[in-house]
């Protein structure tokens, strides 16, 4: 029997719960055990005892970062520092040899362990399903790094105050001002407010079209410039993520049509954030308002256009999480979400709007509150 594809329910008690990865890139080790390495670690729970296993050069660190209750172990303490031995010995100290592991788990070491004779099943639901509902502290890690991309956005948007318009494009100091300049200097910001930026997009013109297009090349004005940006904090790990879609001079008349309606679909579905609500249902009733000010979704031969994205997602220890607002999704919101509220349009012959705002639904059911303070505004003189 193949036990590596067999699904197992990870609340039975015999089994040990196995995860291997490191707390930069692990959401699930880092939130069980507050560590962050750059290198993979060993973590795993078998009732009462939770134990996390790192490297000499980490454990010193890790034994400050740990959460109560984690124990942390250097590899040095096993007779064999490697990752199969460990396992093998942490198997036989509480003499159960199966272990639930998540789907995405290393394929090579479980075929090691299963020719150790160890079984190696998959979990049949996410390891720590509670990671959707947010408690307060949370709530202020994320809007902590919310702040700082609200800061980068100001920066651009004072580099654009700063900027001419010079023939079809824009300059700022002297020259003329890229999709890259403006990225670096966004970062720059976030850098200087302790948060660590991540991917952020400014796709100008029909770059903007291609909702994750970062941007590259000159800015024009009087054309729409996306700008999504998602930093995350080292310390805690928690990402923010923000988008603002403004043009540089004088919008277009199509483009300020649709800023419009996305902003009017944007603040509708925010109002849908609440107990019982379903993320399919809240998708479903901005992808109206879009359509009442006639702009379709659907596909030609230059590619999609319209909303063809999901509205909205879970943000908390990564940047896309559960839950989400699309027509997919399947479950009511709770209470404790933090989700993004994302409408965007996208027409391949002039470009695109995106507007996203962070908002969390509190767990005493109370109504949902906006994380976001960045102002709304389309065109910048």
């Amino acid at each position: 029997m193949n036990h590596v594809c067999e699904k197992v329910n990870i609340k039975m008690k015999n089994f040990i719960r196995l995860l291997i990865g490191s707390g930069e890139n692990c959401a699930d080790i880092r939130y069980a055990t507050g560590i962050s390495t750059p290198d993979d670690f060993i973590f795993y729970e078998f009732n009462d005892t939770r134990c996390a296993i790192l490297s000499a050069l980490e454990i010193d660190r890790a034994k400050n970062n740990a959460k109560p209750g984690v124990t942390v172990l250097p590899e040095s303490s096993f007779d064999s520092i490697k990752r199969l031995d460990i396992l093998l010995a942490v198997a036989q100290k509480h003499h159960c040899r199966t272990f639930a592991v998540p789907e995405k788990f290393p394929l090579g070491l479980a075929d090691k362990m299963r020719a150790a004779g160890v079984i190696v099943t998959v979990a049949e639901e996410d390891f720590f399903p509670q990671r959707e509902f947010k408690t307060p502290d949370e709530v202020k890690l994320i809007t902590a790094a919310q702040r700082a991309a609200e800061a980068g956005f100001a920066r651009a948007v004072d580099i654009l105050k700063n900027s001419s318009v010079d023939g079809n494009f824009i300059s700022w100091q002297g020259k003329t001002l890229t999709s890259e300049i403006l990225r670096a200097e966004i970062d720059s910001e976030i850098l200087r407010n302790n948060m660590l930026p991540t991917g952020t997009i400014c796709a100008g013109g029909i770059q903007g079209a291609q909702p994750h297009n970062a941007g590259s090349g000159p800015l024009k004005a009087n054309s729409p410039i996306v700008m999504d940006i998602f930093p995350r904090s080292p310390e805690s790990g928690y990402w923010g993520d923000l988008t603002r879609t403004v043009v540089k001079g004088k919008a277009p008349d199509i483009v300020r049509r649709a800023y419009d309606a996305v902003l009017e679909a944007r603040e509708y579905a925010k109002t849908l954030i609440k107990p019982g609500s379903y993320g399919a249902s809240i998708h479903c009733a901005a992808e109206g308002i879009l359509e009442k000010h006639h702009f379709f979704t659907g596909s030609d031969e230059r590619g999609q256009f319209g909303f063809f994205h999901g509205l909205g997602h879970g943000v908390g220890l990564e940047i896309h999480e559960s839950p989400r607002l699309s027509p997919r999704a399947k479950n009511a919101l709770r209470g404790g979400e933090v989700v993004t509220v994302e409408p965007g349009l996208y027409y391949p012959e002039w470009g695109g709007i995106r507007l996203e705002d962070l908002m969390y639904l509190p767990l005493d059911g109370s109504p949902a509150l906006c994380l976001t303070a960045a102002p709304d505004f389309l065109e910048i003189s």
